[in-house]
């Protein structure tokens, strides 16, 4: 199972009026689309958008009106954190706050503030433990905890807490005045001055002042979000005699699988080398399939350029996706060959987007070796050939893909 997840599902101008789906040179993906199902899934009335953890949910045939909470908690799993039923997980990122004259040290947290960096400057985990240790210093109690992620990514735990108070993901605010998307409502206040506490920690720290001195973005925030208290999935294999591994450099989306009984793993530094990053994930479902049935592939392709703030290019977008199909997917058929009956289902998910032109359903392709059809068309894998067939259900469909395991 591939996941490539994040992908901007509306047309762009720059584009000539079309997708990044559309536009790439994906002859990989394509040649998939040609010899197998092509199609599009979504979950019946469900008002979420169908990516990350809550796609992955559904694509191992969990209903996420019913199973899904927030990335907090899979989070937490991931961790090895170990919930109470009534704690509240967040996520708790590290990010950069800045107002029209610096980074806002003296304003207090509304809209003179805007969001700059959801990756706190491009924030490293050793760089990141300094800060959590700070923070843990001054603001650990009985009622909330903060425990140790990766980069800037981190968890807070709100023992017995309102798992309605939270705010929303920052990557919505990217570039946005934080009002309104700060906690609201009853209780919201312990959200917003545990965030003024952590910014009067952040603001002083040696390694921020280090970071503005290097003409770098200093971590001056703490961000909670995602909250949600700790679920028990009924295992796969209650349902299928099968053992798999879920690969993805996402800590909540681990958490999924780990929840559902699957392994989970993380495969090398994707900052360093994107190619090398991607034949690595290849080679990972390999060695994963030369023991187990399943291999959950999970690709986060990124439609920000979170290191500078802003939306990626749309050339950028689309140079991503290619990669994507000539490393990891092309790799992925190259290394298949070994193995006799090959299962491989893609799809593709959408990010954030706000547009009004969001979709609810999203292009797949279910691939069989040994049922294989003669190319008769030529059928790409894009939203638009997709839109040809009818929606399918994402908590059943997997069913094909398991029953014969």
């Amino acid at each position: 199972m591939v996941h490539i997840d994040g992908i901007p599902t509306h047309s762009f101008d720059e584009l000539g009026a079309r997708t990044v789906l559309q536009v790439a040179q994906i002859p990989q993906l394509d040649d998939l689309a040609r010899h197998g199902e092509l199609g599009r899934l979504g979950v019946p009335k469900e008002s979420r958008l169908f990516t990350g953890e809550l796609a992955f949910l559904s694509l191992l045939g969990y209903d996420p009106q019913k199973w899904f909470a927030g990335p907090g908690a899979w989070e937490g799993k991931n961790l090895e954190v170990i919930l109470d039923r009534n704690d509240v997980a967040y996520l708790c990122d590290f990010v950069t706050l800045r107002a029209e004259d610096g980074w806002g040290d003296a304003k207090k947290l509304g809209s003179s503030l805007v969001m700059d960096d959801v990756t706190g400057g491009g924030l490293e985990t050793e760089e990141a433990r300094e800060l959590i240790d700070a923070i843990n210093e001054q603001l650990v109690s009985e009622n909330i905890q903060f425990y140790m992620g990766e980069y800037a990514r981190h968890l807070m735990v709100w023992v017995g807490g309102n798992v309605k108070v939270g705010c929303r993901n920052p990557e919505e605010a990217l570039g946005q005045q934080i009002d309104g998307y700060l906690a609201a409502g009853a209780e919201s206040q312990v959200l917003r001055d545990l965030m003024e506490a952590a910014r009067a920690i952040l603001r002083h720290h040696p390694l921020n002042q280090e970071r503005i001195k290097a003409g770098l973005k200093p971590s001056n925030c703490l961000w909670p979000w995602g909250q949600s208290k700790p679920v028990e999935l009924p295992l796969l294999k209650e349902r299928w005699p099968i053992q798999g591994t879920v690969v993805s450099p996402s800590g909540p989306y681990r958490g999924v699988g780990i929840t559902s009984g699957l392994n989970a793993v993380r495969v090398g530094n994707r900052e360093e080398n994107e190619t090398a990053w991607l034949q690595k994930m290849a080679d990972a479902a390999s060695k994963i399939l030369e023991k187990q049935e399943l291999a959950c592939l999970h690709i986060p392709f990124s439609a920000l350029d979170l290191h500078r703030g802003r939306s990626a290019q749309e050339s950028k977008l689309v140079e991503q996706l290619e990669q994507i199909d000539e490393h990891f997917i092309g790799s992925l058929q190259q290394s298949g060959a070994g193995f006799g009956d090959v299962r491989l289902f893609v799809v593709a998910t959408p990010g954030i987007n706000l547009r009004e032109d969001a979709q609810t359903t999203v292009p797949y392709v279910f691939y069989e070796r040994q049922e294989a059809e003669e190319q008769t068309s030529t059928v790409a894998f894009h939203e638009q050939e997709a839109s040809h067939f009818p929606p399918k259900n994402a908590t059943t469909f997997m069913e094909r893909f398991f029953a014969k395991a």
